[in-house]
């Protein structure tokens, strides 16, 4: 068992002792190992060793083949290791020894004589467990990435991947020194100690800490992917890294003409772009979002509506192209527009304290942060979510002005419902108008659509939204108050008539033989499954949409005959008075449904402008000689301003330089990691991705297989009786309800988002925006249990 002086990568047993002898910043626990051949020949005596080794110690039994820790390839996780094993009880080692020895023979249909097996200390007293990669897996870019587990106190669930406990933190390379964690600085002492003596920083390094901040070494190999990398990103990233810095620092005081002492950048805080446009979208799709809707149309809606308005703002920042939104922009256009200013500046703050506090309410500020009308759980949420922030007084006039605001738009004297659907069918007639004078593709008519859109369009349905939202909350204060038990606020929600229990009947019309193809693509042909995305194709652009569809879905369920009990409405008539509402019951009941309707209904109707307007860009676009990949990476600005700006050469030659500038860009969007919150510039280097809380639909309970569907839409693949996964939640993906599906998982989505208004509609399962670490998890098992009584997802193979 010799050791070498100088480091090349060998077995995983060979490795470990090699640097045993070398590392001072981290332990690697007492080791031995022989091969199968030596244990074939003299088993007894080499246990005789290991007894004499290890005494009364429990050591765990690990794999240590010839190809495990392979230059290009690895087997990680690949064979079996056994833990807690006393060495003195023979029988019990000796079967754990040949188990492993199995297992090699089991995935190498081999057992090698020259693979070994490693015998070390079992370690107690853990803290903490997982595996550090010195670079970005996928990318190359410069991070430092630590799976975790700091919960059950094993050593294998972040390898195994048992256990959903499991956490992850990305440290930017340049960053260890300004980490405040001692045991991660601990670690990443200890790695980059490694690094500078294997001469290497491309490694995949398994590791423990113990309640002392010890770490503990149990593997280290190299990266196998790293043939894929970009050689060049680590540059690019170092310095869009600084560029972010500069920037969130600049936004880290107070700014004239807004309330609140500092901003804080969410993925999901309004308006959600991590649902619409993804968290690394081409620069087509995030310009198109912010000019049709973050630029301006927001906080028009919301002033139009009797909130304040933060004149001159843009609501979404991009942060190396990644979108954002600035909540603190968010939080001033959720206050009434005549509120004093000092209850202003304490609300403000308060709700960005209480993100910062609690960071796993980021896709949820409208329901569990911010405070946006006078519902019926006012002081309760006064209560729980800004204690002791205001004085009576305050709450008094706080009370005031949100009682005036709420009740305006519930008599339908502030931007009333209709008044808007109706500029929303006014959008639906200009559109048409426009689409007839369109013979040739023409940018023109790309203009007029998309300033339509904005005008008709996303302005109405900005205030639709905020409607629906205000619904929403009286249906969850009707809750609190013990008017609707859970059970029936679901049936409530169900019995709300949206566009998509239009589409599901029109399939089922289409089945019957009632209306044909061309006619069900003339109502829903438009849809996608990426609004934005001029990549994901049409519903009338794909031929398999409606094949192998053979009956409706059993599991849709479309009765409409839930109704408030007499009880029930004196309770809601009790209420109403008591906040000095004059409304009816009935009235309220009538509003909330027409809004979440509404809400629906509008944004059907206005992306058929996207969607069109991005269909005459591809035609424009194949007559300069650009294709639909080449136009996803130019700014809706770029191709717009080509109507009146003459530069470069030629036309395509101009816009085939502005395409590669913009691919080159989003490779690095692509490889910089960045958390779904953003409060100071720290937060651009070390970077926690965090668990999240998914909004659960019904009380249901499934277990199934699962299949995962992505925007590039290929082959519609079978999904009968299956779970479906979906990172997004556009309601482009609403031809999935006309499958008999089991239920529905997004990595990214609100309490409020479309899809969750669909899954209550149809009775169906779901869990709503899980986030990135559950949802990649779930993707790496066979099936999933989501258990919604219990509000809970799990992984499962079948």
């Amino acid at each position: 068992m010799s050791i070498k002086s100088f480091f090349e990568f060998s077995t995983k047993a060979e490795t470990l002792a090699w640097l045993r002898e070398r590392v001072t910043k981290c332990n690697i626990p007492d080791l031995c190992h022989f091969t199968i051949a030596e244990w074939n020949i003299d088993k007894s005596r080499l246990v005789d060793t290991i007894v004499q080794r290890f005494g009364q110690k429990r050591v765990i039994v690990r794999s240590s083949a010839m190809g495990e820790d392979g230059n290009l390839s690895a087997m990680a996780g690949a064979f079996l290791s056994i833990p807690h094993i006393d060495v003195m009880d023979r029988d019990s080692f000796q079967h754990a020894v040949e188990a492993v020895m199995k297992s090699y023979n089991s995935v190498l249909n081999t057992q090698d004589q020259k693979n070994q097996i490693l015998i070390q200390h079992m370690i107690s007293d853990v803290s903490m467990s997982g595996v550090v990669f010195t670079q970005d897996l996928n990318t190359g870019a410069p991070y430092y990435v630590i799976n975790y587990d700091d919960e059950t106190g094993r050593t294998d669930t972040v390898t195994a991947g048992t256990e959903n406990s499991n956490r992850t933190l990305l440290v930017h390379r340049n960053a260890v020194d300004d980490l405040k964690s001692e045991r991660f600085r601990a670690l990443l002492f200890a790695v980059q100690e490694i690094e500078k003596v294997t001469g290497h920083d491309s490694l995949d390094i398994e590791f423990a800490v113990d309640q002392r901040n010890q770490v503990y070494l149990f593997q280290v190999r190299q990266i196998t992917t790293k043939p894929n990398w970009n050689r060049g990103i680590t540059l690019k990233i170092n310095d869009v890294i600084e560029r972010m810095k500069y920037f969130v620092k600049g936004h880290h005081r107070i700014i004239p003409g807004l309330y609140g002492s500092k901003s804080i950048f969410g993925e999901m805080s309004d308006w959600n772009p991590a649902e619409m446009i993804g968290t690394a979208p081409r620069p087509l799709s995030l310009s198109l979002y912010r000019y049709l809707i973050t630029d301006y149309a927001w906080r028009e809606a919301r002033r139009q509506m009797g909130y304040f308005e933060p004149r001159g703002t843009r609501l979404m920042a991009a942060l190396s192209g990644k979108p954002y939104i600035d909540v603190r922009l968010s939080f001033n256009s959720f206050l009434p527009h005549d509120l004093d200013p000092e209850i202003c500046t304490k609300l403000v703050n308060a709700w960005l304290d209480r993100l910062s506090v609690h960071k796993e309410l980021h896709d949820k500020i409208e329901f569990e942060v911010a405070i946006t009308a006078l519902t019926f759980d006012f002081d309760l949420l006064v209560e729980k979510q800004i204690p002791g922030i205001l004085s009576d007084k305050e709450k008094r006039l706080y009370k005031e002005a949100l009682f005036n605001l709420t009740n305006n738009l519930l008599i339908r004297k502030v931007a009333p419902i209709d008044a808007e659907l109706e500029k929303i069918r006014l959008l639906a007639y200009r559109r048409l108008n426009l689409i007839r004078l369109c013979k040739n593709p023409d940018l023109t008519v790309v203009s007029g659509l998309l300033e339509d859109c904005v005008k008709f369009g996303t302005i109405p349905f900005s205030i639709l939204a905020r409607h629906a939202f205000i619904a929403a909350s009286f249906i969850r204060s009707l809750f609190q108050r013990g008017i609707l038990g859970e059970e029936e606020a679901n049936l409530f929600r169900k019995s709300i008539r949206t566009i998509a229990g239009d589409l599901v009947n029109d399939v089922n019309r289409f089945l019957a033989g009632t209306i044909d193809v061309s006619k069900f693509m003339e109502t829903y042909g438009h849809l996608r499954p990426g609004t934005y995305d001029i990549l994901s194709r049409r519903y009338d652009q794909r031929e398999d949409l409606l094949q192998g569809i053979s009956r409706l879905p059993a599991q849709l369920d479309f009765q409409r005959d839930f109704s408030f009990s007499p009880s029930q409405l004196k309770r809601t008539e009790e209420l109403l008075s008591e906040f000095g509402y004059n409304i009816t019951p009935e009235q309220l009941i009538s509003y909330m449904k027409d809004a979440i309707a509404a809400r629906e209904y509008a944004k059907f109707v206005f992306t058929k402008n996207i969607s069109d307007a991005l269909e005459i860009i591809v035609a424009w676009g194949e007559g300069i000689g650009l294709s639909r990949e080449e136009l996803s990476y130019l700014n809706i600005e770029d191709i717009l301003n080509t109507l009146n700006v003459s530069q470069g050469r030629t036309l395509e030659q101009y816009l085939r330089n502005l395409f590669q500038c913009g691919k080159e860009a989003h490779e690095v969007t692509l490889a910089v990691r960045l958390p779904y919150l953003i409060e100071s510039p720290e937060d651009i280097s070390i970077v926690p991705l965090f668990l999240n809380k998914p909004n659960f639909i019904t009380q249901k309970i499934v277990r199934a297989p699962f299949v995962f569907l992505d925007k590039a839409n290929g082959n519609i693949p079978e999904m009968t009786g299956k779970i479906v996964l979906i990172e997004s939640a556009d309601p482009g993906f609403d031809w999935i309800f006309s499958r008999s599906i089991l239920g529905l998982v997004t990595k990214f989505g609100g309490a409020n988002s479309h899809m969750a208004i669909r899954c209550a509609e149809f009775g169906l399962p779901a869990a709503i925006g899980c986030g990135e670490q559950i949802f990649d998890r779930i993707l790496h098992f066979s099936a999933v249990e989501l258990n919604c009584s219990e509000k809970r997802i799990e992984p499962v193979v079948v």
